[in-house]
């Protein structure tokens, strides 16, 4: 099998090719430009040195005493001294008599080359390239006329060899291609440094290498269960797994290739991931609401020479946690409520069979009509009023427990609710009424005189809910403390139920309110639907 070519290699060879290329144009054109260029100026400067000598004053008072005094060769000798690119100046008379040239010899000679006759008969100035005593040369006439009677006396030749003219070019081409090859050279210099850097950057790796590694990472990824996301310095999505799409509810709905390039604030509004690109700081095991899923999520920034370059998040449903905080905040304080309920049923039937045996038939009775006239009341607004089946439960269980504790707990008998506030699971409704009868209950005497006082009602946009004892009362100097997780004002607690409560109420957007002067007053609203929050950046379900 052939052995593949390396990226360096190929990169290498590529831009050298394109260097050699475009030098290798470059140099052509502007090569045939100098050259064009060169000639341009070589005609340019005879004539004009034609032009000057013809109008001079001493040749045309020299011409006309056919030089007697011998002027004019002195007078040529200096201007040729003093002009560039010339190789010779003739003065000639109409007889074609030269009157200078550079060879002294030639003075007085007929002038030769055949191109002189169109200056001689019809006094026109122009540029020819013929053959004279001096070799093939590129030559400017112009005619002489008298100061006098304005008619033609002679003529003047400048001319220069098409040799020299070669030369000029010939050399103004090799310097060009002399630099060009040292631009290629640094081209072929540049390509190899290029490739090296890019060799290090993909740390050796060849690009079969890379694409295989990059196919194992993908598949790696949608095999693990934990959703992830990874973003780079703008907060554009750059990856995303399988199971990230599965518990953002969005398999359905998006293809993994639509998200990526889009910032994570459309696809999570109130994603922490900008805060972690912002600040570099990690953040671990932190729960988030999604969608109406609760999860716990890291994030960690992605660092680059100690510059924060993307953040990646692994998050997962939190299932497991979810039954653990219900298990804190009422769910499995229900059953054992409802025990409790058991027992206290037993109590009643035995204080009854008890008047019977005393054969107190009418206190009997009387104690049996209590009993049925007060469960039928709080059953009523159970049953009738509050439709949510888990809070009625809720609330039927703390009733009985409160009983059995001989403490009074009082629910209005306006309370009403048809349904639960939106993005609200019937968990989270009972994780906050259980968590703060419970600490009531706790707050409160139990020798008759404790009294709780629960009122839950819809207003059209949002449900309130008020909840009253007359224990204690809260110290105001602890604050918000009480909501931080980990605090307690009791003994032996973790202060897990305070802390979980104002979560739940803050991530539905919702308001809590303490007056803890002469007992507790808890007071909480939340809004029925997303347009009737209080505060849409803190939206709940987001």
């Amino acid at each position: 099998m052939k052995k593949a070519m390396k990226l360096q290699t190929k990169l290498t060879l590529l831009v050298s090719t394109v260097v050699f290329v475009s030098i290798s144009i470059i140099i052509f054109f502007v090569a045939s430009w100098i050259a064009g260029n060169i000639e341009s100026k070589a005609r340019i400067n005879i004539m004009n040195v034609a032009e000057m000598v013809a109008h001079s004053r001493e040749i045309v008072d020299a011409l006309e005493t056919k030089d007697q005094n011998r002027k004019i060769g002195p007078y040529i000798n200096m201007q040729l001294q003093n002009v560039e690119q010339v190789e010779y100046i003739t003065v000639a008379d109409m007889e074609g008599i030269r009157y200078s040239h550079p060879n002294p010899e030639m003075i007085g000679g007929r002038f030769r080359g055949g191109d002189e006759y169109r200056v001689v008969q019809t006094g026109e100035t122009y540029i020819s390239e013929a053959t004279g005593t001096l070799g093939k040369s590129l030559r400017a006439f112009v005619p002489i006329y008298d100061a006098e009677n304005k008619s033609e006396i002679g003529f003047v030749s400048v001319g220069t060899l098409t040799q020299s003219i070669e030369t000029a070019k010939h050399t103004a081409i090799l310097y060009i291609m002399l630099i060009g090859f040292g631009g290629l050279a640094s081209g072929i210099l540049g390509a190899f440094l290029l490739a090296n850097n890019i060799k290090n950057t993909l740390l050796g790796l060849e690009p079969e290498e890379i694409t295989k590694l990059y196919n194992e990472k993908m598949g790696i990824l949608d095999a693990i269960h934990e959703g992830l996301i990874a973003v780079d310095h703008k907060g554009r999505i750059t990856l995303v797994n399988d199971s990230a799409l599965y518990i953002l509810q969005l398999e359905n709905r998006v293809d993994k290739e639509q998200i990526i390039g889009q910032n994570i604030e459309e696809i999570i509004p109130n994603t922490r991931m900008i805060h972690v690109l912002e600040t570099g700081e990690s953040e671990f095991e932190k729960e988030q609401r999604i969608n109406n899923t609760i999860i716990v999520t890291n994030r960690i920034p992605i660092m680059n020479r100690e510059k924060v370059v993307g953040a990646i998040a692994s998050f997962r449903d939190k299932t497991e946690v979810t039954r653990m905080a219900e298990e804190l905040t009422g769910v499995t304080k229900m059953a054992w409520s409802l025990r409790a309920q058991n027992h206290e049923f037993m109590n009643k039937l035995h204080t009854i069979a008890g008047l019977i045996q005393l054969e107190e038939y009418e206190e009997a009775l009387q104690f049996i009509s209590d009993v049925a006239k007060a469960r039928s009341n709080i059953n009523h607004i159970l049953t009738g009023n509050i439709k949510d089946s888990s809070l009625s439960a809720l609330l039927l269980a703390k009733y009985n427990k409160a009983e059995e504790c001989r403490v009074k707990l009082k629910i209005d008998e306006n309370s009403k609710l048809t349904k639960l506030p939106e993005y609200m699971s019937p968990e989270e409704i009972v994780s906050v009424v259980g968590n703060l009868i419970e600490n009531s209950l706790d707050e409160v005497k139990n020798d008759g005189s404790g009294l709780i006082y629960i009122k839950i009602f819809e207003d059209g946009h949002f449900l309130n809910i008020n909840i009253k004892d007359n224990g204690g009362g809260i110290p105001l100097e602890h604050g918000e403390k009480i909501y931080e997780q980990g605090f307690s004002t009791k003994e032996g607690q973790r202060g897990h139920g305070m802390y979980i409560v104002k979560k739940i109420i803050d991530e539905c957007n919702g308001t809590i309110e303490l007056d803890g002067d002469g007992g507790v007053v808890w007071n909480i609203t939340l809004p029925m639907t997303r347009s009737d929050t209080f505060d849409s950046s803190n939206d709940c379900g987001r």
